[in-house]
């Protein structure tokens, strides 16, 4: 089930990426967010997103994962990386967890802020485009 799209930060107007998510939340946000909110599923280089949400996989690359989406987001975006609970990635055989994810992610433009449940076995940590990188537009 999909969290408040407020508590998401969902907005009319944004352009969104749902990466490698399943097609039931792909749908419930379709179903969901403002008429004018464009929601992709597919990755593009040259486009810039206020809004992603990329479901992590169990042997993801974490470096590379923040490189590219740290240029991906619009200055004031963010990134929803999405994974299991310690206990159900343990079972999916997750090679990492929550802290080593925000190690990674502080080797680049991006900084942890907020974390929120998905579902029972899900959760969510919402990463940003530190202040600093936000205010010279690095």
């Amino acid at each position: 089930m999909l969290p408040e799209l407020r508590k998401l930060g969902v907005n009319a107007g944004q352009k969104i990426l749902v990466h490698r998510a399943p097609k039931a939340f792909t749908q419930e946000l379709r179903d969901q967010a403002p008429p004018e909110t464009l929601i992709s599923t597919r990755y593009t280089k040259r486009a810039q997103y206020d809004l992603i949400f990329h479901f992590a996989a169990a042997d993801e690359n974490l470096d590379a994962l923040f490189e590219l989406m740290q240029h991906a987001l619009k200055l004031r975006g963010a990134l929803w990386v999405v994974m299991p609970k310690q206990k159900h990635a343990k079972q999916r055989g997750y090679l990492y967890d929550w802290n080593s994810m925000i190690a990674r992610a502080l080797k680049t433009t991006l900084v942890d802020n907020k974390t929120l449940t998905f579902s029972p076995e899900e959760y969510g940590t919402r990463f940003v485009i530190r202040k600093e990188f936000r205010e010279t537009g690095k």
